[in-house]
């Protein structure tokens, strides 16, 4: 599956998402272990059962055919059953994939989810789709305990009805044929019943997970060539990529309607595309959003395969993508990503993407663990380590660049793109994505893309003088600023150790903090399940437990009181053969026997049909205890989740997450209910068969307890090592499911690179240390088995011993001692069985234990504080107050906020820059309350934002984050979670960030599913979606953290007017890279090494002399800062104009 996973193309990933794979793995290969152990009973079962009715043939005759029909007729029902379990576990898998391919989301987004106050929307919407599982789950768990009843029900039913026909037939009741024929009926019972009835919905079951992991294997594959045409070095007139009448739509790679749903691709991707591009190129690919940059790179990748025409590319390629990728490993690993280590050529690397001073800053320097997603980098490093990665690559001819330089600030963009591009990577074809319009000068030659198509191309000189779309896409003094910038003085640039401070100027800060907490591992639980595990699991509906408490021993005393009175019946009645004297009287004295009988036989109907109704209602309560007790703990999990702080999914993988809420859950729903059913019923037995044999020969005790001693710490010293080995199998889960998803995550990274052999070894790595656990799980299961057969034929024999020894010298009656004969023959396949599955539950309880450990996690403050509720209209300003503010971003952490002091007006804008770590971010997270401050307070509108619930708060401010993240579900769901909106005001906000048009084109608008992630949107568009979603909240206090940094200007451009007509009334936050976003802001605020430089407006801070803003705004070139101090002193007198009005 693995193997597949990395060969499957864009339609076969738009169709799937990593929950459904995950659970793919977590639940439906598992059966191929669970099927074996049942599977030769489906052919062992009937032909067992046919050598007892030869048997027995001898004792009781014509009906000995009785069980055979019986069991006939039971295995008809469970076969219909068993097919009907496969259905329910058909659409239950549907369920599943839904929940977890949700759950993936919202973990992956969970600072958005928190940001945004939607726990409960989403706690709500989970809850939903797990109870429409737990309902499938249910049914499936009825048939189960109907199968487990049968079991017990069907030897009852055969022992009652065989009886009845014999003496109705004229046979003689007597001691010996009773116990030799129940016997036999109760050594079937277990393999012909249980067994082949697990055998048959274990099979069925199976059929269904093969259909769905069949299903996943025939997905489509992306159809690469295996190797490149490696390019002559000394021809540099070599065509590299050449693209001709080349056309192709997303239709073919995002399938229009998956399980029914319409998911389509937003915008076109490519027509009729014509070009050449040599050796040693740089080409720059622009355009607006939705133009199809990213699909022209993916063309060149090979993962969008062609309509029409076709595509050449000669020569190994490196990607850097437009979402910055990295997996869980040390920066010195994502850089090398399989590659040899060269000092030399590392160093060079290094320096070219100005990371030397942020490797310096950090506390293992490059073997620093960048953790699950690089938590621990911000989004400008995580950028530069990609293009780190890109740049190291030795053996490498073309290089593709999905805008690299938008994540990091002017001057740090300067310095990639002159020291690494077209320095570095000078003698490589680059084919650069770019919304950064300085650099355009540059370049070769520029591609124009308009709706997918060509709508321009040529050098910027000759683009510039035509009279073409790309004068339409860029303002002429644009261009003229990238022509300035390119005569620009360079001394910046060149002052490397100048850049790189730049760069991590307080980035240590943020890297410390998390480094410590990236090498948590797994919480490694041991010794013995708690019974307040136990409690804690089984009271959690505590009305049936007590209806249970009730039935049970009732049920079993039925059980026990019909083997009673058989024996009572089989030695009390005379036997006909005494009132026989003629053959020709045998008609009426089989009449005479049967009504001598009469009595007997309507105590033990009696006896038989109060043990079939407590059976049923037995085994329905039970699973319909333990499932709800799931669905419980499920519930309580998810909520523990939601609310738990967010440095928690800092430093645990999603994959590790999902562990519980996948594999761990699972067991939970389907295996424990079963497992708690059949131990009750066994144990019951074996309780009773010791009972009844210490009380019909109290002989038997001698040998019970030193087997009983001998028992306890055999089962001990088993549970004390399957215990663990199950943990420790519990614990080898995670990095697999990890893997599997990082692996996803960055498929097309993985590829571009040919990475996928080193990855599937990883992988391999992972699942044979799983597997290893998991197989000692197995054979000290088997080791264990066999020493129980071994005990129980130790007691076998010693009860049957010492019944012939005390019958020889006692007058104990024959009948008692056969009875207690007959259940010791049982008790050899119950007490291994019996022990087995106390063993199994134990083991299976690591689950549960897991999952409580989920439930108890530490939570946020509360979200709700009744006593401190601020008012409706709360914040009606919009006045921020930082008060000597500390933050941290755990609780004892390094303070990445120090003593912070600023006053945001209402109504104003406030522009926060500074470079990379210096706090910007922090300080948003400080804002939203991701974590409680360490000193000092924060007050909006006078009001102490500590002293109210989260919920108040983060529903009062709206944000735009810098990753544009959008969840499973609808367009609705993400615009409007908590429903709130009509369709005129979500159709309104789309029309201002112009995205009406696009959505309108399908047929199920704003119910249209998005793919995993919102994939089905471009970057730009997901920002826009963004955009609309905070429009919608009409909050007084708006907070952008780098929102634009991935989009075109022009995109750039109808966000910053949006935002300024839309939210004008309001305060305004904006974090950005891109000096031009905020350079007509009310003032601007300037952090480094989390502290306030300087706060003021941006024509004031840049008249000033020696001031922090104007050295940044120098930083971007001469002609481009005289521009933006044109620009902030236009806004100056624009806004002191209005103001004196």
């Amino acid at each position: 599956m693995y193997k597949k996973t990395l060969r499957l193309s864009q339609s076969s990933i738009s169709s799937t998402t990593t929950g459904q794979i995950v659970n793919l793995g977590a639940t439906d290969v598992i059966r191929f272990d669970q099927l074996p152990l049942f599977l030769h009973f489906l052919w062992l079962g009937p032909i067992q059962m046919c050598l007892a009715v030869a048997f027995l043939w001898g004792f009781i005759g014509v009906s000995s055919l009785v069980p055979l029909g019986i069991v006939a007729l039971t295995i008809l029902t469970q076969v219909f059953f068993g097919r009907l379990s496969g259905r329910y576990r058909s659409k239950t898998a549907l369920h599943t994939d839904k929940r977890i391919r949700l759950m993936n989301d919202v973990i992956s987004a969970m600072r958005v989810v928190k940001m945004f106050a939607w726990e409960k929307p989403y706690e709500k919407l989970i809850s939903s789709i797990r109870s429409d599982e737990m309902r499938k789950i249910l049914k499936t768990s009825f048939i189960q305990a109907y199968n487990i009843a049968m079991t017990y029900i069907s030897s009852r039913l055969m022992i009652f009805i065989t009886f009845v026909v014999y003496v109705y037939l004229g046979g003689e009741l007597t001691s010996p044929k009773v116990f030799v024929v129940v016997a036999w009926i109760n050594a079937v019972r277990f393999p012909v019943v249980l067994l082949f009835a697990e055998g048959v919905q274990y099979l069925a079951q199976s059929l269904i997970s093969f259909k769905r992991i069949e299903t996943f294997l025939l997905l489509d594959e992306i159809h690469q060539s295996k190797e490149r045409e490696i390019a002559s070095k000394s021809d540099n007139e070599l065509q590299m990529v050449e693209f001709k009448s080349f056309t192709a739509t997303w239709d073919t790679v995002n399938p229009a309607y998956i399980d029914g749903k319409e998911y389509g691709k937003i915008g076109v991707a490519l027509n009729n595309i014509n070009i050449q591009i040599k050796k040693t190129d740089l080409v720059a690919v622009i355009g607006p959003v939705g133009s199809g940059k990213s699909s022209f790179l993916h063309a060149v990748l090979g993962e969008l395969p062609a309509k029409s025409g076709r595509i050449s590319v000669r020569g190994r390629i490196a990607y850097v993508g437009q979402i910055p990728w990295v997996f869980s490993g040390t920066v010195k690993e994502n850089i090398l990503f399989g590659e040899e280590y060269e000092p030399i050529r590392y160093l060079q690397v290094i320096k070219a993407c100005a990371l030397q001073n942020d490797l310096e800053s950090l506390e293992n320097g490059d073997e620093t663990l960048v953790g699950e997603r690089g938590v621990t980098l911000s989004g400008g490093q995580k950028a530069r380590v990609n293009l780190a990665r890109a740049a190291y690559r030795k053996q490498t001819d073309i290089i593709l660049l999905d805008d690299p330089l938008s994540a990091v600030d002017a001057a740090v963009a300067n310095h990639l793109f002159h020291q690494c591009i077209c320095g570095f990577l000078s003698d490589k074809t680059r084919i650069l994505v770019t919304h950064q319009l300085a650099f355009l000068q540059d370049v070769k030659r520029i591609v124009v893309l308009k709706e997918g198509s060509i709508a321009d191309m040529g050098s910027c000189k000759e683009l510039e003088d035509s009279d073409s779309d790309f004068t339409e896409l860029l303002k002429r003094d644009e261009l003229e600023n990238a022509k300035a910038t390119a005569n620009r003085d360079l001394h910046a640039l060149t002052n490397r150790k100048r850049v790189s401070s730049m760069s991590s100027d307080g980035s240590a800060t943020k890297q410390v903090e998390y480094v410590a907490t990236v090498k948590k591992e797994e919480t490694k639980t041991q010794g013995s399940i708690g019974w307040s595990s136990y409690w804690e699991y089984l009271s959690n509906n505590k009305l049936t437990l007590i209806l249970l408490i009730i039935i049970i021993p009732v049920n079993q005393v039925l059980m026990v009181l019909g083997d009673w009175w058989l024996s009572i019946w089989a030695t009390s009645v005379i036997p006909s053969s005494i009132n026989t004297t003629s053959l020709n009287t045998t008609h009426v004295n089989q009449a005479s026997n049967f009504f001598d009988n009469i009595f007997y036989i309507y105590v033990f109907a009696g006896i038989t049909c109060g043990f079939i109704i407590t059976s049923l209602v037995r085994g329905a309560l039970q699973v319909y205890h333990l499932v709800v007790s799931a669905k419980e703990m499920h519930n309580k999990m998810l909520r523990a989740i939601l609310n738990v702080p967010i440095r928690f999914f800092y430093t645990n993988p999603v994959g590790r997450i999902l562990n519980r809420f996948s594999k761990d859950m699972g067991q939970v729903d389907e295996l424990l209910p079963w497992l708690y059913s059949d131990l009750s019923q066994i144990w019951g037995q074996i309780v009773s068969v010791v009972i009844l044999a210490v009380v019909v020969n109290y002989f038997v005790i001698l040998p019970l307890i030193p087997i009983i001693i001998y028992f306890i710490l055999l089962r001990r010293y088993y549970i004390k090592t399957s215990r663990d080995v199950k943990r420790m199998e519990g614990r080898a889960r995670s990095p697999v499911f990890s893997h599997l998803s990082s692996t996803l995550q960055g498929l097309t990274t993985v590829r571009a690179f040919n990475m996928q052999h080193q990855f599937e070894q990883n992988f391999h790595e992972f699942q044979d240390n799983h597997s290893s656990a998991w197989y000692m799980f197995l054979v000290g299961s088997r080791w264990f088995s066999l020493r129980l057969d071994l005990l129980s034929s130790v007691f076998l024999g010693c009860v049957v011993y010492l019944s012939i020894l005390t019958t020889s010298v006692t007058d104990i009656d024959a009948g008692q001692v056969g009875l207690a004969v007959t259940y010791a023959l049982q008790l050899m396949a119950m007490f291994q069985w019996g022990v087995r599955l106390s063993a199994e539950v134990e083991n299976h309880m690591t689950s549960v234990e897991r999952i409580q450990e989920y439930c108890k996690l530490p939570p946020e403050p509360p979200h709700y504080i009744k006593e401190t509720q601020p008012p409706p209209d709360w914040p009606s300003q919009g006045r921020i107050q930082f008060e000597n503010v500390s933050f941290a971003h755990y609780q004892g952490g390094i303070n990445v906020l120090k003593d912070v002091s600023a006053e945001f007006r209402p109504h104003e804008k406030i522009g926060i820059v500074g470079r990379t770590g210096a706090g910007k971010s922090s300080l948003i997270s400080c804002l939203f309350r991701l974590n409680d401050l360490s000193t000092g307070k924060l007050m909006i509108d006078d009001v102490d934002i500590s002293k109210i619930g989260l919920t108040a708060l983060r529903s009062c401010i709206s944000a735009i984050p810098q990753d544009p993240i959008l969840l499973a579900g609808t367009l609705r769901q993400n615009l409007d979670p908590f429903s709130s909106h009509t369709d005129e005001e979500l159709w309104s906000a789309l029309d201002k960030v112009q995205m009406k048009e696009s959505i309108e084109v399908f047929s199920s608008k704003l119910e249209m599913q998005l793919a995993e992630s919102g994939s089905n949107f471009s970057v730009g568009q997901r920002q826009l979606i963004c955009l609309a979603r905070a429009i919608l909240r009409k909050n007084k206090i708006l907070a952008i953290d780098e929102a634009t940094a991935n989009v075109d200007i022009g995109t750039d451009k109808l966000i910053q007017e949006t935002i300024r007509k839309t939210f004008q009334h309001c305060t305004v936050i904006t974090v950005a890279h891109r000096i031009n976003s905020i350079i007509d802001c009310d003032r601007v605020l300037v952090m480094r090494s989390g502290k306030v430089v300087e706060c003021d407006e941006p024509d004031t801070l840049l008249c000033k002399g020696g001031s922090e803003f104007g050295r940044m705004v120098d930083a971007v070139g001469k002609a481009e800062s005289l521009s933006l101090r044109n620009a902030a002193k236009q806004a100056y007198h624009k806004r002191h104009a209005q103001s004196g009005k």
